[in-house]
């Protein structure tokens, strides 16, 4: 009995071993390069301490890997990707589970008579169905994330809007939408560092995944998430113009391993200015009856207020979940516009109106986004819901007084109006991706529910004659929108061939009611868009792509409204609640040789359009603006795309593009009749990225970009060229920036429109603070290093809320 312990204890100690070598053990862990960015597909293998081959696996997008259902014991695990020497690790032991520390792998340098070159992705990629701009670690990446965007082939600013061919564009960043208007896309964006950048996706033909609704999409891809702790960031900038603008914001961002938090805050006291010339020649059968020329300015004050939270919790190895807000408060906007309007009458008398209007206003927009994601083994289920409210009051006070050549008042119109908008957006949406044998996989649904309310009265008006003020008056427009949506696509990779199809399917219902007019529109239609992409890589030298969609424009909810709004009485805007959907055909042929050079050859058949049209009224000496469904719409064109880097301290790129763009409606003001708005243009993009300091701190840009001409509804825009001028120093360790702009040095960013067809014979030139200097200077502190989780929303039913002035 006394042998019966310590061979009992032996007999426990050797089952309990067994038991602990025969359960399965897991492995996993991250795999990056010596910047500390991820490593896609590398090949992960294994290995027993004699070099016996166990499992072997290869890296997600996050540059992570994990290897199952190992037996405990000692292994040695090998590492390997092509440009990069392989990593292997010392001996080990793997208990039940095992996160192993961050591998890096070393790129592999060649000394070619004492020159070193070391790998790099190219700059320009085409994938396919979209085209990469990858800036991350070159010069390209300096400045803010704004510049980046402009600086991207193919993207031109037009009219306060982003666009590409000449099309309204959708902001994504990490495939997320953001939902906010130009100027709050630009004020985000310019806070966002350059270096945080990977690359801008340009999709000029989404697939079925996205919405129907929408033309190209510019998606900015930030570096992943990599390390625990925290950071923070503030923010300034200045830009100064005729008069100055500021932006004061900081950034917060704290990481543990299950928990990801986000907060930003701006605040943007400005004020700015926008001159309009306008002329418009009123005729009576091609004899000049008056020129009326106007001298407009419109002085804006805000002190909007921006926040964003976002919340990311892994709930567990497979599961996450993740909350948004965002959010802008923009209290006590004011606008004072002055305008002299000199009226040279060729039958009567002559005269010149002056006016003035103050309008003031409030604006909130605030949106709460939940998502709940979970992986699966073969692919991902994800769970999406929305909410978004939308609230803007104006009060505008007018007043116009006529006086005759002897200087004398002979006329007075006065009128108040009162403007208020509520808008509610709800969206759910599921979404699943997974491989099915050699194909890839995505379905998924979605349902968006719209609820708009817009009111107007006119409480006070005082008129001595009859004009445009006969359009005024008191109206309740109610406007309801739901649309329930599904869509599958399929993707397959066959040796040099790529394949990725896809249908969308959506079901609108929607109903516009006038409650003062006593007049409804009801829609309610079933649309099917299908979308198609094959590319061919005929070698490493070679690459052919085609790609066809169908899209959707739907009218934005401010342009259904069937309200006034005055410049002054004899020229003013009106919504139109008979707006249809408009739908498009997009095809596109892309030819990419040595990888470096990029042409494509495109042709869009736009349908009836929505444009925004401005008609004369020759009998009463009145002008509106309108928008209005097109009969037809088509464009075509060859673009080319080249980037290079011409010595170590400087790299080029520059996007060319050969284009005709034609727009046919009825001409309202004409006898209805149809007329056909055309233009054969050529656009140029040229930019010069300069590294000016050994130590890579000091940089600089020089671009430059012409645009021929080009059409927007009937109008024709004369030919413009902005040159920009800049210059970037980062200090302290890269913890701190400064930079400095000069925007349209040359001053002919803006040019004249004008629009000249039977009876009709008008124009004018918009002059915003194009020209411009900024100064920007960012302080981060912290583990500033590290990537954080800053993204926007992903609702492309928040884009029309833009304001329709």
């Amino acid at each position: 009995m006394k042998n019966f312990t310590p061979i009992f204890l032996v007999f426990l100690l050797t089952l309990y071993s067994s038991f602990i070598v025969a359960q399965e053990a897991k492995i996993s862990g991250i795999v990056l390069d010596t910047s500390g960015n991820p490593i896609p597909f590398a090949n992960v293998v294994l290995y027993t301490p004699d070099q016996a081959v166990v499992k072997g696996t290869i890296t997600d997008d996050a540059g992570r890997y994990s290897i199952v259902s190992v037996s405990q014991g000692a292994y040695i695990i090998k590492v390997s990707f092509i440009g990069y020497k392989e990593y292997v690790s010392e001996e080990f032991i793997l208990s039940a589970k095992e996160e192993l520390p961050n591998i890096q792998l070393e790129e592999i340098t060649e000394s070619l008579n004492e020159v070193t070159v070391i790998s790099k992705k190219p700059t320009i990629v085409r994938e396919v169905d979209r085209l990469v701009f990858n800036v991350e670690n070159t010069i390209a990446a300096t400045g803010s994330a704004w510049e980046i965007l402009k600086r991207t082939p193919g993207v031109v600013i037009k009219q306060d809007a982003l666009t590409v061919r000449n099309n309204a564009v959708s902001v994504y960043l990490n495939d997320r939408k953001i939902e906010l208007s130009f100027e709050e896309i630009q004020s985000l964006l310019e806070g966002v560092g350059g270096d945080t950048i990977k690359s801008i996706e340009v999709i000029t033909n989404p697939s079925a995944k996205y919405d129907a609704e929408g033309g190209a999409i510019l998606n900015i891809v930030s570096s992943k998430t990599l390390y625990l702790g925290y950071k923070g960031s503030v923010a300034a900038r200045g830009t100064y113009g005729i008069f100055p603008k500021h932006y004061f914001g900081t950034s917060h961002y704290f990481k543990t391993k299950k928990l990801n938090v986000f907060f930003n805050y701006g605040y943007s006291p400005l004020k700015r200015t926008k001159l309009n010339d306008n002329f418009v020649n009123y005729q009576n059968e091609n004899t000049p009856i008056s020129r009326w020329t106007q001298d407009f300015e419109r002085k804006t004050w805000t002190k909007a207020h921006n926040a964003n939270l976002i919340v990311d919790y892994q709930l567990s190895d497979q599961q996450k979940i993740s909350f948004s807000a965002i959010g802008l408060y923009s209290p006590n906007e004011f606008d004072f516009e002055r305008s002299q309007t000199a009226v040279s009458s060729f039958v009567g008398d002559s005269f010149v109106i002056g006016t003035t209007s103050n309008v003031d206003g409030e604006q909130k927009n605030i949106a709460f986004d939940m998502t709940y994601a979970y992986s699966l083994k073969k692919g991902e289920l994800q769970a999406n819901a929305h909410y978004t409210t939308y609230n803007k009051d104006r009060i505008q006070r007018l007043s116009s007084v006529y006086i005759d050549d002897e200087n004398a008042i002979f006329r007075n119109v006065r009128f108040t109006s009162d403007a208020l908008q509520d808008i509610e957006i709800y969206t759910g949406q599921i979404d699943y991706t997974t491989q099915a044998g050699k194909f890839g996989v995505e379905i998924g649904g979605k349902v968006a529910v719209i609820n708009s309310r817009s009111v107007i009265n006119f409480p006070f008006i005082q008129n001595d004659d009859s004009n445009g003020l006969d359009q005024a008056q008191n109206d309740d427009f109610l406007y309801d929108e739901n649309v329930f949506a599904s869509y599958a696509t399929l993707s397959r990779d066959v040796n040099k061939w790529s394949f990725k199809g896809g249908i969308r399917v959506e079901q609108t219902n929607s109903t516009g009611t006038s409650l003062i007019l006593n007049e409804e529109v009801v829609l309610d239609y079933l649309e099917w868009f299908p979308s198609a992409y094959l590319q061919y890589k005929a070698s490493a030298n070679h690459s052919f792509s085609l790609d066809y969609s169908r899209k959707l424009d739907r009218p934005r909810y401010q342009d259904l409204n069937p309200f006034v709004y005055f410049l002054n009485e004899n020229n003013f805007f009106q919504g139109n609640s008979g707006l249809l959907p408009a739908f498009s055909h997009q095809f596109n042929f892309n030819y990419s040789l040595f990888g470096k050079y990029f042409f494509d050859v495109y042709y869009r058949d736009n349908g009836e359009n929505i444009l925004r049209l401005g008609f004369q009224d020759n009998v009463n000496e009145v002008f509106r603006s309108e928008n209005q469904n097109a009969i037809d719409s088509q464009s075509w064109g060859v673009d080319f795309t080249h980037g290079r880097s011409i010595a170590k301290w400087w790299y080029f790129y520059t996007y060319m593009s050969l284009f005709h763009e034609e727009e046919t409606f009825l001409a309202l003001e004409s006898n209805n009749s149809i007329v056909t708005n055309d233009v054969n243009g050529f656009y140029g993009s040229f930019s010069n990225f300069l590294t000016i300091s050994k130590d890579k701190t000091f940089t600089g840009e020089v671009s430059l970009a012409y645009f021929s001409r080009f059409i927007s509804g009937s109008y024709v825009q004369a030919s413009t060229t902005d040159l920009r001028i800049g210059v970037k120093k980062t200090f302290w360790d890269k913890r701190a920036s400064l930079s400095i702009a000069v925007n349209d040095v040359l001053g002919e960013a803006n040019a004249l429109l004008t629009s000249r067809y039977l009876n009709q014979d008008n124009g004018y030139i918009a002059v915003p603070e194009t020209q411009n200097l900024q100064i920007g200077f960012t302080y981060n502190f912290g583990n500033f290093k590290l990537k954080d989780n800053n993204r926007t929303l992903d609702k492309k039913e928040r884009e029309r809320l833009s304001n329709s002035d």
